[in-house]
């Protein structure tokens, strides 16, 4: 354990999850990997904490792994390491689709998904595609590890049901049922930027009916917003009924909070949820038709 003093908190390089979880039960402290979402808050002075515990360090974790039944993502595998994994093509390439829309090269570069995923920022690009693919979080004290679904993860803005001394160490994603389709759709003000909205959808068919579906819209509400309604609306009808699934997505502004800003009225963020929600509705119905998520 290396220990540095920088501006007014205590810096700790972990050698171990384990290591780190014990920094954090002996510390008011806050993790570190990449650093591209914890930097800038440390910057403007939103986080102000007794001590940074760096875990960047830490040997191996950063698999991506596939067998029959799952994909195992490690909490310290970069975006960069997922976008030049091998998952394309594979039922999980919209991942892969997510990962090469975040930020610019250098936030792929350094990035990590287990920081990304901690992080809670509402506006994040993973959390909609994980949720849609019922990914689970590996949650570590460094004694005993649990997984939660993703979808019960985030409690509020910047606020996950993470004990103190957990970390996010892993993301196992269950293989979708064959005849899914999975899409990802997100508008930012320019490429690079955090998302305005996203949109995440799969959808799952036997024949030509839909069979399951999943919805999630991210930035419209304080953490990702499953739309179980309009989910239901869709299961049993024809994969080729556009009008259905058009009409499922005018109602998306029925169940989103969004918030709005100065070159962003309430208004205009349903307006895009809508349409990206139709947009990948229709990309998910054809992957799913074709058979590849």
């Amino acid at each position: 354990m290396a220990i540095e003093q920088r501006n007014n908190s205590e810096f700790y390089r972990a050698s171990s999850f384990a290591e780190a979880a014990n920094l954090l039960r002996e510390h008011d402290a806050a993790i570190i990997a990449g650093g591209q979402s914890l930097m800038p808050l440390l910057r403007q002075g939103v986080i102000d904490k007794e001590a940074i515990v760096d875990v960047s360090a830490i040997e191996g974790h950063n698999e991506i792994d596939t067998d029959d039944t799952e994909l195992y993502l490690g909490g310290l595998a970069t975006h960069r390491e997922l976008i030049e994994s091998d998952l394309a093509e594979t039922p999980w390439d919209a991942l892969v689709e997510t990962a090469k829309e975040i930020g610019d090269r250098q936030v792929r570069n350094w990035g990590t998904i287990g920081g990304s995923i901690a992080h809670a920022d509402p506006s994040l690009d993973y959390p909609p595609t994980m949720i849609a693919l019922d990914a689970e979080v590996e949650c570590s004290n460094g004694e005993t590890t649990e997984y939660v679904p993703l979808e019960d993860f985030y409690v509020a803005e910047y606020v996950t049901v993470l004990d103190p001394d957990q970390l996010v160490t892993g993301v196992r994603i269950p293989r979708p049922p064959e005849g899914s389709g999975v899409a990802f759709e997100k508008f930012a003000w320019r490429k690079g930027d955090m998302s305005l909205v996203n949109v995440a959808v799969r959808l799952s068919v036997e024949g030509s009916e839909i069979t399951e579906a999943r919805i999630i819209v991210g930035c419209m509400g304080p953490t990702p917003l499953r739309m179980e309604e309009m989910e239901e609306a869709l299961v049993g009808s024809s994969i080729d009924d556009t009008e259905r699934q058009r009409a499922v997505a005018e109602h998306v502004d029925k169940f989103t909070q969004p918030v709005g800003e100065e070159h962003a009225s309430v208004e205009y963020k349903n307006r895009l949820a809508e349409r990206l929600t139709e947009k990948a509705l229709q990309t998910a119905a054809e992957r799913a038709m074709e058979g590849t998520a």
